[in-house]
């Protein structure tokens, strides 16, 4: 496991959706998450689907993003010491990519591309934690 208790093994795109109304749009956006999580003990894997919803305040920009990230843990980890890393580190280190992937995409459509901030996104461990199996 390299020293490490919690590991980033990659992630996918599930399913994208970029709409535009107009050519311009408001700088003034709102991003809300739906995190899922599943815990695989016999695997030692953690699964991510984040979901990530963007829209601007007068509704010319619609983005959706789902996405799925896989994690492997120390098998020998009581699985409590762990939730820092389920509920906090797992969405803060797929955040990048999906926000990386959403610059790109609108970059490329011909438009002024959709640069989101680097967002502290530690809020939403309570409701991924809510919503976490155990398989």
């Amino acid at each position: 496991m390299e020293n490490s208790k919690f590991q980033f093994k990659g992630f996918t795109i599930l399913r994208s959706l970029i709409e535009r109304t107009e050519e311009t749009a408001s700088t003034n956006l709102s991003v809300g998450f739906s995190p899922r999580g599943t815990i695989k003990e016999d695997d030692a894997v953690f699964q991510l689907n984040l979901s990530v919803k963007i829209q601007d305040k007068n509704e010319v920009v619609n983005i959706e993003v789902d996405a799925k990230a896989n994690y492997e843990f120390d098998k020998a980890a009581n699985l409590e010491e762990l939730d820092n890393y389920f509920y906090v580190n797992a969405p803060a280190l797929l955040f990048p990519y999906i926000r990386a992937y959403i610059s790109t995409l609108t970059n490329l459509s011909g438009y002024a591309p959709i640069t989101l901030p680097t967002l502290n996104i530690s809020g939403i461990g309570e409701d991924l934690k809510k919503n976490t199996t155990r398989e």
